[in-house]
């Protein structure tokens, strides 16, 4: 079961670090062009209790937990932070600045692994229905590269390796998208929209940005060694699904 992350809003957050954060309205369609059936989130009995890390790292210890639920037509995330903790105090004192100064700046995002789905075209667009998730974790993160995408700053080396699962994940999806889209327009003797294509064109401007600059100027050689390794990988990793896109 691959791993996808969906962007969350926090609506609150009190003095003894309990929180409020919405998931999802699930009569809506998302910006991923995903939808849910009542019952995704909350086939547990009690709701899903799962951990909130940071920036999807899950080697880094929690600081705090989350109970994923149902109301109406909307999921939501009960937050509740370890004020026990370092981390859980300094989260807490950062949310709380954050949501009292002005518009909120910080983003979070949950992961989760789709147990059971299902296809369907409305209006001529494809679209995903989300019948059952599990969801395994709540994380702050930091602004992606774009709308819906799962790009995140990852604090350490350990984690490099998750980033680069979370971002081939959205990849993959991405390229069974776009092959759908392709196989219904052709079908109906029509191409795809130029709003789609000029997308697809900037993930191919983002791809060549990451593999032709030199992100480590100031790096010594070992660390610079050690850093360009990593970028091949990612890149290695990537190269099958730019081909799949036609890049």
């Amino acid at each position: 079961m691959k791993t996808e992350t969906k962007s969350l809003t926090v609506e609150k957050m009190d003095e003894k670090g309990h929180g409020l954060a919405k998931i999802a309205t699930l009569s809506a369609v998302d910006h991923d062009g995903d939808t849910y059936l009542p019952g995704a989130f909350a086939w547990k009995q009690g709701g899903q209790w799962v951990p909130i890390l940071p920036a999807h790292d899950r080697k880094a210890m929690p600081f705090g937990k989350a109970r994923v639920y149902e109301d109406g037509d909307a999921a939501y995330a009960e937050l509740h932070l370890n004020l026990d903790t370092e981390a859980g105090r300094e989260w807490h004192s950062a949310l709380k600045f954050d949501l009292a100064k002005g518009a909120a700046v910080q983003e979070w995002s949950y992961g989760f692994g789709v147990l059971d789905q299902a296809r369907e075209t409305r209006n001529g667009e494809p679209l995903r229905v989300l019948k059952r998730l599990d969801v395994h974790e709540v994380s702050t993160v930091v602004r992606g590269a774009g709308v819906g995408t799962g790009t995140l700053a990852l604090k350490s080396r350990g984690s490099f390796s998750v980033q680069i699962d979370a971002v081939i994940a959205e990849i993959d999806d991405i390229v069974e998208r776009t092959g759908g889209v392709k196989a219904l327009r052709e079908a109906q003797g029509r191409d795809m929209s130029k709003a789609r294509l000029e997308q697809l064109a900037e993930l191919r401007r983002r791809f060549d940005e990451v593999f032709m600059l030199d992100p480590f100027p100031e790096a010594s050689a070992a660390e610079k060694s050690r850093k360009e390794a990593e970028v091949l990988a990612a890149e290695f990793m990537t190269l099958s699904a730019r081909r799949n896109l036609g890049l």
